[in-house]
C-alpha cells in the first residue's frame, strides 16, 4: 500500500520528518514551503513552493494528489 504524506514545512523539524518518511517503503512525501523561501536546502522527497489558494485550494490539491496525511510542521508563530 502506498501512502502520500504532505508536510507543511519551513522548520528544521519538517526537514527531519521528510527525511524519515522518505525512506519508509510505500511512503511518498511532499514538503510544501511558503513562497517566501528563496533558496531552500536539500529536502528529501518532493518539494513544492507557494500557497494553495486558501482552504479550498488545499483541499483540491490533497484530493488531486491522493494525500493520506498532512503534518503541519511550520513555525509555531507563522
Amino acid at each position: 500500500m502506498s501512502r502520500h504524506v504532505l508536510v507543511l514545512g519551513g522548520t528544521t523539524e519538517a526537514r527531519q520528518l521528510a527525511a524519515e518518511l522518505a525512506v519508509r517503503p510505500g511512503t511518498r512525501v511532499t514538503t510544501s514551503l511558503a513562497g517566501r523561501v528563496t533558496r531552500p536546502g536539500a529536502i528529501a522527497g518532493d518539494v513544492r513552493v507557494g500557497g494553495f489558494g486558501g482552504a479550498e485550494g488545499l483541499a483540491d490539491w490533497l484530493r488531486a494528489h491522493d494525500v493520506a496525511a498532512v503534518v503541519d510542521a511550520t513555525h509555531p508563530f507563522a
